[in-house]
């Protein structure tokens, strides 16, 4: 049992890090596939988006072929394609490999959270799940750390060190996995439609938020893909209305606590994904310091998430969870405030109280969320339950970059054109290049780290000054959004019944899944499997 523990919690840790440390490897990835800048979200998003389409897939995938069999083809598909992400020679190969790679993880994490519960005896089970939860979200906050310290070195060693990695776990989870049979009454319809048109959907729209910035917001190639993300909205309400399967379960909404946790876990997606893949560029474009350094300025971010989730869980026993998400909300935009305010000093130090208020309130929210949702919904929804709210995270992270990344573009876009035309300054399309090549190898080295030549003289007062009000505004864009999340958990919130006394402590902010121990099946519920000669009720 603890072999495949450990290899379950090597699975989750290598996803999680992957999300983290790939913004410091962004620009230097950029750069080596001859890239446009614009296109660097994409390395983020290309993986958030089949994670979140294919993750309640991937559940039941599971109860269809068994957890190990499709946990092992997911391993295999991740180590694959970051392979393939390793070696990449152009910004297409890479950007599908990270692709692939999302949907290689959207296999593997829910059946590693499964098959722990699977192997594990009931009074073992909370401590095993939580030693999972507690190492993937240390792991995870390592993450710009090992980014920067691995992008110093070379961009793809942070996507090849993943592929050793996801070998050992499929070695040991061959060696010491029991073969988990499938669920013989697991639901045989799969809602390939509901899956395709979720994608396509947000594809679209995180597809025309990224153009806008570049390309204008009255452009065509930013116009049809938002025009056609939104008119794919009623046709994915409907697709899931008729399958027999949904993707998402619409009637669990009906549940107001449900519903609140949903809408507040996409919300806290946008500020946790969209700062974490912009937040780096700040302080290698206007602070100037290294990636390395970077990432290590980057902890006060990371460490109050983790050690938020006993004390955030602890207030949800007491008092349910309306107040504490409404505060973890409050504290959330407090640090957008912080930090929009900080920025003018062009220092990493003045950025750590916003940082650690901002760790602080994700580490609340995100915490939290799991339970209040979970709770609300029937017991025998919990798991299903669990795979929609993770979901939702994930969507709001893609969400998050394109929209967070499109205000950071389009004020610093029209900054420096502002500060040019004022000079009566019009470069030439040979300046224009040159003084993109400085911008590609400052977010590559930091500014400070460039040599002082005529040109980076020229071009670092504009950009770092058209920055820091750029960020000035990213942020305070962030505390909005975490405005509406709490206004939103005030309405909906309510301390409800299904409340149980004595319930499973909350670990950290991945908790859902343990909460999500009984239900339909077990690669959806994180049920264990009836061992033989039980009953599937124990």
């Amino acid at each position: 049992m603890r072999i495949t523990l450990a290899a379950m919690t090597l699975a989750s840790s290598m996803i999680l890090v992957d999300q983290t440390a790939v913004p410091l490897a962004a620009p230097h990835a950029i750069a080596g596939l001859h890239a446009e800048i614009s296109q660097s979200q994409w390395l983020m998003t290309a993986n958030i988006l089949p994670l979140a389409a294919l993750m309640v897939f991937g559940g039941r995938l599971g109860d269809l072929f068994g957890m190990r069999r499709v946990f092992l083809v997911g391993a295999v598909i991740f180590a694959l394609a970051t392979t393939a992400m390793g070696a990449s020679q152009d910004i297409a190969m890479a950007i599908a490999a990270r692709a692939l790679q999302g949907a290689g993880a959207a296999l593997m994490m829910p059946t590693a959270l499964a098959i722990v519960s699977a192997v594990y005896p009931d009074e073992q089970k909370g401590a095993a799940l939580g030693i999972l939860a507690g190492a993937s979200a240390f792991f995870a906050a390592l993450g710009p750390v090992l980014g920067g310290a691995l992008t110093a070195i070379d961009w793809r060693l942070v996507f090849l060190i993943n592929v050793p990695l996801a070998i050992i776990a499929i070695v040991l989870t061959l060696r010491a996995t029991p073969q988990l049979e499938p669920d013989p009454d697991a639901p045989r319809d799969l809602d390939f439609p509901g899956v395709v048109t979720f994608a396509l959907m947000v594809g679209t729209l995180v597809f025309g938020l990224s153009q806008g910035p570049t390309e204008g917001w009255s452009d065509p190639t930013t116009v049809v893909p938002i025009a056609v993300g939104v008119l794919l909205i009623p046709i994915f309400l409907l697709v899931e209305r008729r399958a027999k399967q949904p993707m998402i379960n619409f009637k669990l909404f009906r549940h107001e606590n449900f519903l609140a946790s949903n809408l507040s876990q996409l919300l806290a997606g946008m500020v946790e994904l969209g700062l974490g893949f912009l937040t780096p560029f700040f302080l290698l474009l206007v602070v100037g310091v290294s990636p390395a350094a970077a990432g290590v300025a980057l902890i006060p971010a990371t460490i109050p998430v983790i050690l938020a989730g006993p004390l955030a869980g602890k207030a949800f026993d007491r008092f349910g969870g309306r107040w504490p998400l409404v505060a973890g909300f409050l504290v959330l935009a407090a640090s957008g405030v912080v930090l929009a305010v900080s920025v003018s000093s062009e220092s990493a130090v003045a950025l750590i109280p916003g940082l650690l208020l901002q760790g602080l309130g994700l580490g609340i929210v995100l915490t939290v969320n799991d339970p209040t949702g979970l709770t609300a919904v029937p017991e025998k929804d919990a798991g299903e339950g669990a795979g929609m709210i993770n979901t939702s995270e994930q969507m709001g992270g893609a969400l998050g970059i394109a929209a967070l990344s499109a205000v950071e573009l389009g004020v610093n876009f029209h900054d420096i054109g502002s500060k040019l035309s004022e000079k009566g300054f019009h470069p030439t399309p040979r300046q224009i290049e040159e003084a993109r090549n400085v911008v590609i190898e400052a977010e590559q080295k930091g500014f400070n780290h460039l040599p002082h030549t005529p040109i980076v003289e020229t071009i670092k007062p504009v950009v770092v000054s058209a920055h820091v009000h750029a960020f000035e505004v990213t942020f305070y864009a962030s505390a909005a959004i975490a405005i509406v999340g709490a206004i939103t958990s005030f309405i909906l919130v309510r301390r409800s019944d299904r409340i149980k006394t004595g319930a499973t402590g909350v670990f950290t902010r991945r908790s859902r899944w343990i909460f999500a121990t009984s239900g339909r099946s077990p690669a959806i519920t994180r049920r264990p499997a009836p061992r033989p000669g039980e009953s599937a009720t124990g």
